[in-house]
């Protein structure tokens, strides 16, 4: 039995050494590989940025190795570069079937291999991907969705918007990967979203209100001040937020009558967005509310209040009525002097 365990013990231990010096073996690949490619990807650089300026480069010389490192680098580039460059980019994988490998890709059975295309899309600056892309939106993966969505930013596709919407709206997409692809398109989004504000779906209208409060511009306070009437809270709010992020002054009257609306998360909006209209005229209803018990909405008024007139909150905070949220306003002026 003893020997038998030695002789058990010395197989262990051989075994573990064995693992440990493959391991070691792996690694000193690995590295030596990893020095190779760089050493490429420096001889290679100068080609790279030759053909991002237009000049001449002698691509037909290049291995499939050396084809692949220098893509590789252009689509690194991608994110970095506009206009002509942009284009010599597409170009390039138009040109040396990079683009076309990608999108064949895309009907791959393998999801985590139509997730790689439609991520690598993103870098080769094509418009031509664009279509595939949006037919990808639909794919029955989240991953290949969240891929498709990031590069359909990228690629500032204004075609994508719509759908982006939508496809948040319908929850095929969640929020950080629509809004981030869409304030990747930019302002080039807006006129898409302007027209979205009127979606039979409160999810559509509330998030492309969001939307417009970033990418719009002060035109659009006026388009946004209807929306405070909406017959979702959501969208009273998210339009309440984007009004105050415009700096729509115009908006000081509807925004103050949302000071009572029947949701306590929309009164909040509409204290938050008076602050940052920055409209003095609205701090005697803001020091009504903010005399009153709801939590949050006293609180907000309070501070917004203070914000926009603080010698009116200090001066409410030394009466008795004034109540615990105007006199915690007061003391947190008083320990910002």
């Amino acid at each position: 039995m003893i020997e038998a365990l030695t002789w058990a013990s010395l197989a262990l231990a051989a075994a573990g050494s064995l693992s440990v010096c493959t391991l070691a073996a792996r690694r000193l690949l690995v590295a030596r590989s990893e020095r190779k490619r760089r050493g490429i990807e420096r001889r290679l650089t100068p080609v790279a940025l030759a053909l991002l300026a237009g000049e001449p480069a002698a691509l037909d010389e290049l291995g499939e190795s050396e084809t692949e490192i220098l893509a590789a680098l252009l689509a690194r580039y991608s994110a970095r570069v506009r206009g002509d460059e942009t284009r010599r980019i597409a170009r390039f994988f138009e040109e040396r079937g990079g683009l076309q490998l990608e999108l064949e890709r895309l009907r791959d059975r393998r999801a985590w291999r139509r997730a790689t295309g439609a991520f690598a899309l993103g870098d080769m600056a094509s418009p031509q991907a664009v279509p595939g892309l949006l037919d990808t939106l639909a794919d029955e993966a989240a991953s290949v969705r969240a891929a498709a969505a990031r590069s359909l930013g990228r690629l500032g596709a204004v075609e994508a918007v719509g759908p982006l919407v939508h496809g948040f709206a319908r929850g095929n997409l969640t929020r950080a990967v629509a809004g981030q692809a869409l304030l990747a398109v930019g302002p080039a989004a807006t006129p898409v979203l302007r027209e979205l504000e009127d979606a039979p779906e409160w999810e559509a209208r509330a998030f492309a209100l969001e939307l417009l409060g970033l990418l719009g511009n002060a035109t659009d306070g006026q388009r946004v001040v209807p929306k405070l009437r909406d017959t979702s809270a959501e969208v009273r709010a998210k339009a309440a937020r984007a009004l105050g992020r415009l700096g729509a002054k115009e908006a000081t009257g509807a925004l103050v009558a949302r000071l009572d609306d029947r949701i306590a998360f929309v009164r909040v909006a509409a204290a938050h967005a008076l602050a940052a209209v920055g409209d003095r005229s609205a701090v005697p209803p803001l020091l009504h509310v903010a005399r009153g018990h709801d939590f949050d909405a006293a609180r907000a008024a309070a501070a917004a209040a203070a914000q926009l007139d603080p010698d009116a909150v200090r001066n409410a905070a030394a009466s008795m009525e004034s109540g615990p949220y105007l006199a915690e306003a007061a003391d947190i002026l008083g320990a910002r002097r």
